[in-house]
């Protein structure tokens, strides 16, 4: 489970990489379960919503905000929520 520390850590900003250095640092989360809900595209645009669950024991719901740069889709911000 996350602990209380890490759920009053709401607010994050900075680049893509640094949430993918902490991801990695924790280690693989082995028994992961997760859905992509929702995937929205206009134009060159994206908007993608994933559920996982048991991630270390924790639920998130993630948002994705998406941009197609030179054929490829890359992620522009991530938002996320904690499930209690």
């Amino acid at each position: 489970r996350v602990d209380r520390r890490q759920r009053q850590m709401c607010i994050r900003e900075g680049p893509i990489q640094t949430l993918y250095d902490w991801h990695d640092g924790n280690g693989a989360a082995t028994d992961l379960v997760y859905n992509i809900s929702k995937i929205e595209i206009v134009g060159t645009a994206a908007s993608v919503r994933i559920e996982l669950d048991n991630w270390k024991g924790s639920r998130f719901t993630d948002f994705f905000n998406m941009l197609k740069v030179d054929g490829k889709w890359q992620v522009m911000n991530k938002v996320f929520y904690l499930h209690p």
